[in-house]
């Protein structure tokens, strides 16, 4: 009986003393229209931005009206439970994000297992970014939570029948406060959607913060504000009450068109054994696919990943034929190898000078445009004496029939690492002195029975680089730019026709440390470095 009498003088309440009519869109004007079409309120203001040709009436005499679509609101008691319900969709998110975790962290550690090698840091990067995005998310949370019961509390403290003297600006910011709330809130939320995209290649994934946060990029158009009047059909008596509803189906339709540019897929990297140290040389043949030499053995990567077998041992260089086999060259035999698609190892060319004082063997191998040539070296000579290099560089086709042959002799100690066939004559990479690690590159004229040096390369970096250039691979691109692999400096920098420094292409702060073989296959740059490959895009210096 009690109860009663409260819910009775509570309804007297609501109609003796009501509160005043202000738009919530034109807080100094009153509600003084009421519109048929929209069943909504407005003011004089408001009759010439979003209702023309609509059917108005004034407040008064649509007494009926108005009292239709509050019975029918209050009979199916939905905007009650919109209020209601707003501070648990916030609860309720942060349950989610929890389970979203545990969700998202079972698929990184299943897509890490599939990795099968060298990718625990991988693991910890992908794990780490996942907690500080749901550590943010929990927090701006927190803060829409504390944001609604702030607002709440401030609307408590207002008495109505003191409304006009409080000061106009506080009510507006409250007023503003309030809309914003509950928009922010709504928009937030269906933004806030970590989700674990795995991408091709090697990558194990990325977390993708979908939340409009300070510090990361939203992946997903702006929408509207909630509060924003908008048209609605005849049919219905309380939809202008459902602009929430149907604005969460305009997103979900919206998404499909988040993101539609696909990122570039490159620089790729990945790794190799934890014991391989050093790649000696490394030869594409397909997007996915190489050869390497490592520790004298040859290797072969397959899809990004380095197989189990060994296809060669005591291997010094290599050569990839057009038919699938490879050319393999060992310095301590006269031989040149080849290798058949089967994986048998016959003989293709002999090459070596064995029986003369000192013998010549062969050192590097290089194939351009069907022609193969193969730097010979021998030396003599000692410490106190000084040492005699001897050199015979041969040319031969793919059948390994000898078209041409240079011997020549030079002072000092220099054994060649590496060779390249150019129009302009052979470059070479020598290792410069047997105590050291230091090297050299030179330019030799190929049409000389002497091979005479036209060009030098020693270094570029500090005051004497011919005493820091250590380099572990050098390749030419279709342009015929030298492109060099320092290994002191991290870097990796392209060289003119005349062995000129021209520019910088990767460097440390494209996370290089050691960079050795180098090679360019189809516009791209394969750099081997440690037992980490890298793969960039590359375009000819000269011809960007």
């Amino acid at each position: 009986m009690a109860d009663d009498t409260l819910e009775r003088e509570e309804n007297q309440e609501v109609g003796t003393s009501p509160k005043q009519l202000r738009c919530r869109f034109h807080e100094t004007e009153e509600y003084t229209i009421f519109c048929k079409d929209c069943k909504d309120f407005m003011c004089l203001k408001c009759i010439g931005q979003l209702h023309q040709k609509h059917e108005l009436s004034q407040v008064q005499d649509a007494d009926q009206a108005i009292r239709t679509v509050m019975y029918g609101l209050l009979l199916e008691n939905k905007y009650a439970e919109h209020l209601n319900s707003l501070s648990d969709k916030v609860s309720d998110k942060e349950k989610e994000l929890v389970q979203d975790e545990e969700s998202y962290t079972r698929e990184i550690r299943t897509s890490v297992n599939k990795m099968k090698q060298n990718i625990d840091i991988a693991e910890e990067r992908l794990l780490s970014v996942l907690r500080n995005a749901i550590e943010s998310y929990q927090i701006s949370l927190q803060e829409q939570k504390t944001n609604i019961n702030n607002v709440e509390r401030e609307i408590a403290n207002l008495d109505v029948d003191k409304l006009p003297g409080y000061n106009l600006n506080n009510i507006i910011n409250l007023l503003s406060a309030m809309k914003l709330c509950s928009s922010s809130s709504e928009k937030f939320m269906n933004r806030l959607n970590p989700c674990f995209q795995p991408t091709l290649e090697f990558s194990i994934g990325n977390i993708i913060l979908d939340g409009n946060l300070e510090g990361y990029v939203s992946a997903l158009p702006s929408y509207s504000d909630i509060s924003v009047q908008t048209e609605f059909s005849e049919d219905s008596d309380i939809e202008w009450f459902d602009a929430e509803d149907m604005q969460e189906d305009d997103l979900i339709e919206s998404s499909s068109d988040e993101v539609t540019d696909q990122i570039d897929e490159y620089p790729i990297s990945f790794q190799l054994k934890q014991d391989i140290k050093i790649v000696q040389k490394i030869v594409p043949i397909s997007k996915k696919d190489a050869w390497i030499i490592s520790n004298r053995k040859l290797l072969k990567i397959v899809e990004h990943s380095l197989q189990e077998d060994v296809y060669a041992e005591n291997v010094d260089d290599i050569v990839d034929l057009k038919d699938g086999c490879v050319l393999i060259l060992r310095s301590d035999d006269s031989f040149i190898m080849k290798l058949l698609p089967n994986r048998r190892l016959v003989r293709f060319a002999d090459v070596g000078i064995m029986y003369t004082y000192p013998s010549y063997n062969p050192y590097c191998i290089c194939l351009k445009d069907d022609i193969i040539v193969t730097y010979n070296w021998s030396t003599t000579g000692n410490k106190t004496h000084g040492y005699t290099s001897r050199n015979n560089i041969i040319w031969m086709n793919t059948d390994g029939i000898v078209t041409e042959r240079s011997l020549f002799s030079k002072s000092g100690w220099k054994r060649p690492c590496s060779v390249q066939n150019l129009e302009s004559g052979v470059c070479v990479l020598y290792c410069a002195d047997f105590e050291s690690n230091l090297h050299s590159i030179e330019l030799l004229e190929a049409k000389s029975d002497k091979c005479n040096k036209l060009y030098c390369f020693k270094g570029i970096f500090e005051l004497t680089p011919h005493r820091n250039f250590e380099c572990k691979g050098i390749c030419v691109d279709k342009a015929g730019n030298i492109i060099v692999s320092d290994y002191r400096h991290h870097s990796v920098y392209v060289l003119d026709k005349e062995l000129k420094y021209k520019k910088t292409l990767f460097d440390a702060r494209n996370g290089l440390d050691k960079p050795a073989a180098i090679c360019v296959f189809n516009n791209h740059l394969w750099v081997a470095d440690g037992n980490q490959v890298f793969i960039f895009n590359y375009e000819c210096v000269g011809n960007s």
